[in-house]
């Protein structure tokens, strides 16, 4: 039977083909089952999260910034609120394109168009880009009609920042620009469109507080990058209103009346609190222009103007103290129990040290001398007989328990922390020993020492009360008082007799600081002052003599009333010559505007009133510099 067996055999492999046709089909719909399965059912979030990601944007939205007020209510800085329109790139797709289709609905500078194009060019496509800001309701509502046809392109709001009294205030309040690149790799909420934060004095001191939190907005998108609604909002937190402890009607006053000494300082504290009622350097500049959008050319002879008026001299000028640091040395030498107010030096001129010849102001000296005397007429010598007693590390250690060293933190950026030297400093910095006649020019505010205008109000603050006082440029919150300054570890009786040197300075006859004398019946300031030398050139010549750059700087610190001190000032006019002639009766001029004015008397503003209220509680100016 060959022919059935042929048969058979045919049949069986035709079975077995069939058989495992069929298990290979069975294992490709099992392996193609098991992967829709494993799409729809084990990993159905998964994909429905990356297909919503196709679908839905996230995107930050920008706070408002806090406003910025003087203590009795004016306002300085202010956010106005401002319709802007922006677009994603990401979704835009041909950015120049969509940005020509704008155009025609909105005006866009040539210099704007070329800005979003290379911001687009460069950064992120997922960030968005202002294209402008200020929009009228009516281009608002172009927009909306022809969203269609803008695909990533978005409205929103946002804010400019406007700037009052700048030319008084600037240097305290400050003011904000775009954020550079470093700023934007620390935080990366500051690359949303319009985002400013503080460059300069409050505005950069108090940034986070200012600044408040972003915000996040989910919006749907559809295919062609067209933002078809809002889908969930997370608010942006604005950004704390701050009053400040500065009056700024009393710091409009001791500008006008540092006019006439062309590059100086003041800084006026409640000797108690500490709070700054006068933070004034001049020159001085217009923060409004600057914010405004101020052209390359005025920029530049901005920056080129003599005596640095984009410089806060109050907390970034470093100089000599001169003789207003004398009470230091004074102080170093009265704490270690060194001398007494009977211990007597006599000042025949100058002193000899290793040969050096160390002079005093006085060419034909003073002749014999006690701590009383030494403040009233500023002896030198008398403070190089002090160094020699106690030391730099001695000085070196007063000086830092009145403040000055470091920067005294009060809410304003950019502080500089003068230089208080000493062995140890000196070899970090110059890889050089220190040598005694080095002692003896820092005992009189020479040699490597330097302090800020704000360092020597500081100062003699804490001379005046006996208390560890710290600087305030921010009121307390909800207006309750600070609690009182730390006592100093100084001796009750050290400190009055300096205090009466001081007093004596303005108020004896032969005192170097008769010029200081106030005029209001009454009323006595205690003071020093000083002449810091900037070149040898005018060691015993006059001022007059000299170019301006060759003067001394002068200097004086003054608290007032004598008997209760309420009032500290520091002035520094830059190579204005003696203290007793230039800086002397600038600051008697500007106590007697604090004692008259009196602000301290007066009702601050209410930190405590509602934000909404707080807004009408002082007229706003129309205009910047109104």
């Amino acid at each position: 039977m060959p022919g059935f067996e042929s048969e058979s055999r045919r049949h069986g492999r035709f079975t077995r083909r069939a058989l495992l046709l069929g298990s290979a089909q069975a294992a490709l719909l099992g392996v193609l089952g098991h992967r829709l399965y494993d799409i729809q059912v084990t990993h159905a979030r998964r994909y429905q999260l990356l297909a919503d990601e196709n679908r839905i944007s996230t995107q930050g939205s920008a706070p408002i910034r806090g406003n910025i007020r003087d203590r009795f209510g004016i306002v300085l800085a202010q956010s106005e609120e401002r319709l802007e329109a922006a677009v994603v790139p990401d979704l835009a797709g041909d950015v120049a394109s969509i940005v020509s289709r704008l155009g025609k609905v909105i005006a866009i500078t040539p210099e704007d168009r070329e800005r979003i194009l290379a911001l687009a060019g460069r950064q992120s496509r997922l960030i968005p880009i202002l294209v402008r800001s200020g929009l009228t309701w009516e281009e608002l509502a172009r927009i909306s009609v022809l969203a269609p046809q803008l695909p990533g392109v978005f409205t929103q709001t946002g804010a400019v920042r406007h700037y009052f009294r700048g030319a008084d205030i600037g240097h305290v309040v400050g003011l904000v620009g775009a954020p550079d690149q470093q700023d934007l790799s620390t935080d990366p909420s500051l690359r949303l469109p319009g985002v400013r934060i503080g460059k300069a004095g409050i505005e950069l001191g108090m940034e986070t507080a200012l600044r408040g939190s972003a915000g996040e907005i989910t919006r749907e998108v559809d295919a062609h990058g067209r933002i078809v609604r809002d889908l969930d909002e997370r608010p942006s937190i604005r950004g704390s209103d701050l009053v400040l402890t500065i009056d700024t009607d009393l710091q409009t006053s001791v500008l006008k009346r540092m006019a006439a000494e062309d590059f100086a300082a003041v800084v006026a504290l409640d000797a108690q609190t500490g709070e700054v009622l006068t933070m004034a350097s001049t020159p001085t500049y217009d923060t409004a222009s600057v914010a405004e959008g101020i052209n390359k050319e005025d920029w530049q002879q901005l920056v080129d103007r003599e005596g640095d008026p984009l410089v806060n001299k109050a907390i970034r000028g470093q100089y000599p103290p001169g003789s207003t640091f004398k009470m230091v040395t004074a102080m170093a030498a009265l704490d270690a129990g060194l001398v007494t107010h009977k211990t007597r030096f006599t000042c025949q001129g100058s002193l000899e040290l290793s040969g050096q010849r160390f002079g005093c102001w006085k060419l034909g000296g003073h002749g014999s001398v006690r701590l009383h005397d030494a403040l009233k007429e500023s002896c030198d010598v008398y403070f190089y007989e002090l160094a020699r007693l106690c030391g730099i590390e001695r000085i070196a250690a007063a000086a830092r328990k009145l403040g000055f060293g470091s920067a005294l933190e009060c809410g304003i950026g950019g502080q500089k922390p003068g230089l208080i030297p000493d062995p140890a400093w000196k070899q970090a910095a110059l890889n050089n020993r220190w040598y005694a006649g080095e002692t003896l020019l820092a005992a009189i505010g020479q040699g490597y020492v330097l302090a800020t205008p704000l360092q020597l109000a500081v100062m003699t603050a804490r001379l005046a009360t006996g208390r560890a006082i710290e600087p305030k440029l921010l009121r307390p919150d909800h207006g309750r008082s600070a609690a009182p300054a730390a006592t100093l570890s100084f001796d009750a009786g050290s400190l009055e007799l300096v205090r009466q040197g001081m007093i004596a300075a303005v108020n004896e006859g032969g005192g170097t600081a008769s010029s200081a004398s106030l005029p209001i019946r009454g009323a006595i300031m205690a003071g020093k002052t000083g002449t810091a030398q900037v070149s040898r050139a005018s060691h015993g010549r006059s001022s007059a003599s000299l170019e301006r750059k060759l003067r001394d700087h002068s200097l004086f610190v003054g608290y007032a009333p004598a008997s209760a001190p309420r009032y500290a000032v520091a002035a520094i006019v830059e190579h204005g010559g003696g203290g007793s002639k230039v800086a002397a009766p600038l600051v008697r001029d500007v106590m007697t505007m604090l004692l008259e004015r009196d602000p301290l008397s007066q009702p601050a503003y209410p930190l405590d009133a509602p934000t909404a209220a707080r807004a009408d509680a002082a007229p706003l100016a129309t205009k910047p510099n109104g």
